[in-house]
């Protein structure tokens, strides 16, 4: 099944996006060596502070581009999330360009209340942005179409290098009542 937004792609675009879609996933060769730093950026996020995030997910990206053997990507960490219509911007990935590198930008706070970001939803949004620059550096593509290929790879990128969820534990049934005890003259019956 492809996007609606195919038909109106010419057939270099069209060419690209069928090639994008093929490629399923991407694999990380050592993600679990990534974990500390995923740690990291939890931390800084929950504190708040766009400096600590910054070098956390700096060093998160800089790892990921070396074990994939990538270029090099710029990343900035910006505070309250800029409104666009209908909504507010999460993410940005502006390719590189007559000598200028690329760069993903990130924002870590909402636009509404200027709320830090839940740790998972700004991940999702740093994944999304660095599938962008795989796209161009890795696989290969002249441009990085939101293809149902892309969003699998972003899945996968996700399942890698994120925590399990944390799920609730199930509610424990409760132990059922004693019997009532029925006291008679003489003590129990």
């Amino acid at each position: 099944m492809r996007f609606s937004y195919y038909d109106r792609l010419d057939a270099k675009e069209k060419a690209t996006y069928r090639k994008s879609d093929e490629a399923p996933a991407v694999i990380v060769p050592e993600a679990a060596a990534l974990e500390g730093v995923v740690a990291e950026i939890d931390l800084a996020l929950a504190s708040g502070k766009r400096l600590a995030t910054s070098k956390a997910v700096t060093a998160l990206v800089t790892a990921l581009c070396t074990q994939l053997g990538v270029p090099q990507v710029r990343v900035v960490v910006r505070a309250v999330r800029p409104e666009i219509s209908g909504g507010e911007l999460h993410g940005l990935y502006t390719f590189a360009d007559e000598g200028k590198s690329a760069v993903i930008e990130v924002w870590m706070r909402t636009a509404a209340h200027e709320r830090v970001v839940r740790f998972r939803t700004f991940m999702r949004t740093l994944l999304h942005e660095v599938m962008h620059h795989l796209d161009v550096t890795l696989l290969g593509l002249d441009d990085s179409f939101h293809t149902q290929g892309f969003f699998r790879r972003e899945s996968s990128l996700v399942r890698q290098l994120l925590p399990k969820a944390k799920t609730a534990p199930a509610p424990q049934k409760p132990e059922p009542a004693p019997e009532p005890v029925q006291l008679g003259l003489f003590g129990r019956r």
